[in-house]
């Protein structure tokens, strides 16, 4: 058995403990606060192993780095020294200092930074909070690490060092069917179908720029734009790219009502956008893409995000355009106001957003790459946020995008994340933005050399609503173990430690589908699918 004490005065901690049970996929007994531990494993004999997470201060500013298995976190507490123990497993990085702050002994693991605070005030916002306060250095470095996720699992390696030190398995649900390493979500913002103002400022900015290839390109373009080929209709050849890679993808449909204002730069290109669902070449593409089986969701207004009689409008607009239910939405430019907007989205019918995300850089908006209920500080916003980690604007001016781009969806492979990529459609028109389309099919190619599972946003969100949905319960009986499952909706996906020297033998309905060793355990783990059966409702494992 593995049960989690735990205090429930302070709300943080509390709705990380939920976020760290939900994302790891653990079957805690979880119970009320009893000893000084917070964490506590058994495995039904007298001994015990446990984890000790001290309460110390969250800050308004970044004070520092943990690291940990050749992962170095920025964290915004200054962690308790937990010197002394017998192995070393994190330290901590400070202005003028450097001690450990994860330190284990023979059956006590002490973390002296409280992961559950720090998680819980990150899943809130609080780097939005202070972000002004950092110099650019510290933005990149603190964009670039998905700290709650890391920090997680750091916790997880710890669980995983309890069960072996007790000889029994650890049992989680996998993050991703078919034992799939990470996520890769698949996105388009569809502005606009067909060239307008950009006649104008693409010739302008290549003039401005002494670019005299892109200008002859520009007017290549307009040559062909002359002869009947609208260069912003791309959606045959993002259709092509996908189909080659058996993959879905979501385009998210503008239908912007927003008026640009002269005082406003930001509004100004508001006046190219597509202003109905039902202009000529809109819905169109409207019934290309949802053809090819992409799904269709809602591109929020530039004001809408603000406004939850638009966000409403355009949903129910445009679901009866295609005669289906609309599931997700991200907002025009990025815009969010936490919470209300996702007050207004959930309020339309709407069960994931895909906004958060940087329009400046990639990253990890929020420290975390995995879908997760967004904390208000007092409860957990019931829409399902799946973060942008890259949007092609911000990284396509870099000197090497591609390897950027590798660089991070190796890091959302590293914690079991969703790499969510956004390329607008016009990208793929390879005159005009030469090399772009290559970018995004290579990203999607090395993705699924690393076993990774490439789809669309609402499909990553069902999944993630009938992986909530399935429970897990644990039971031993001398080498033999039963996991239970309650109300599986299809086949369930586990991913097993067994204990050091074992060898597990599964009930006839588990079928082992992969085989791996950890790369921070260096133990193995089984990846077993659980069929349905109706006569049974979970497993047995014999560990032999």
């Amino acid at each position: 058995m593995i049960v989690l004490h735990y205090d429930p005065g302070n709300a943080y901690s509390r709705y990380g403990i939920d976020h760290f049970i939900q994302r790891s996929g653990i079957p805690f007994d979880t119970g009320s606060f009893e000893r000084e531990g917070i964490i506590t494993y058994g495995s039904g004999s007298e001994k015990t192993f446990s984890i000790r997470i001290h309460g110390t201060e969250i800050r308004n500013a970044i004070c520092g780095r943990i690291s940990f298995h050749h992962n170095s976190v920025p964290v915004c507490e200054i962690p308790d020294n937990t010197g002394n123990g017998e192995k070393d497993i994190a330290f901590f990085s400070g202005t003028s200092e450097k001690y450990p702050c994860v330190t284990r002994t023979a059956d006590t693991i002490d973390v002296g930074i409280d992961i559950f605070q720090e998680t819980g005030h990150l899943l809130s916002g609080h780097l939005d909070a202070m972000w002004g306060t950092l110099g650019e250095p510290e933005r990149d470095f603190v964009a670039s690490h998905p700290s709650v996720d890391l920090l997680e699992d750091l916790l997880v390696a710890a669980v995983l060092e309890g069960c072996r030190s007790l000889k029994i398995p650890l049992v989680r649900k996998s993050p991703w069917p078919d034992a799939r390493k990470f996520a890769v979500c698949l996105t388009h913002d569809v502005d606009e179908v067909r060239k307008t103002y950009q006649w104008l400022t693409r010739p302008v900015r290549c003039l401005g720029k002494g670019d005299l290839p892109g200008l002859k390109r520009q007017l290549r373009l307009l040559y062909r734009k002359i002869r009947g080929v609208e260069p912003y209709w791309t959606f045959n050849e993002i259709a092509a790219i996908e189909k080659q890679f058996k993959a879905k993808s979501t385009f998210f449909f503008l239908k912007e009502s927003g008026k640009p204002k002269i005082l406003s730069p930001r509004t100004w290109n508001l006046y190219g956008r597509s202003h109905s669902y039902s202009e000529p070449g809109v819905t169109d593409a409207i019934c290309l893409v949802s053809g090819y089986g992409s799904e269709v969701a809602v591109h929020g207004s530039f004001y809408s995000y603000a406004d939850p009689g638009l966000i409403k409008d355009e949903t129910d607009e445009l679901s009866a355009l295609i005669h289906e239910k609309i599931s997700g939405i991200r907002q025009h430019h990025l815009n969010l106001s936490v919470p209300a907007t996702w007050d207004y989205q959930w309020d339309a019918g709407l069960s994931y957003d895909t906004t958060l995300g940087y329009k400046d850089r990639a990253g990890f908006r929020w420290g975390t790459s995995y879908p997760f209920f967004p904390f208000t500080g007092t409860v957990s916003h019931p829409i399902r946020e799946i973060p942008l980690t890259i949007m092609d604007i911000a990284v396509l001016s870099h000197k090497d995008p591609l390897a950027d781009c590798l660089l991070l969806a190796k890091k959302v492979g590293q914690v079991g994340g969703v790499l969510t990529l956004l390329w607008h459609p016009p990208l793929f028109n390879s005159l005009e933005f030469p090399g772009a389309g290559e970018v995004y099919a290579t990203i999607i190619g090395e993705s699924i050399k690393q076993n990774a599972w490439v789809t669309s946003a609402r499909e990553i969100a069902e999944w993630q609503s009938a992986r909530d949905a399935t429970r897990v319960s644990f039971r031993q009986n001398g080498p033999m173990f039963t996991i239970g499952l309650t109300d599986p909706d299809n086949n369930c996906f586990l991913s097993i430690y067994p204990p050091l020297h074992s060898v597990p033998e599964f009930s006839e309905n588990a079928r082992v589908i992969g085989r791996e060793i950890d790369p921070i355990s260096e133990t193995e783990c089984i990846h077993i699918c659980v069929l349905q059966d109706e006569k049974k409702s979970g497993i047995e494992v014999n560990f032999t």
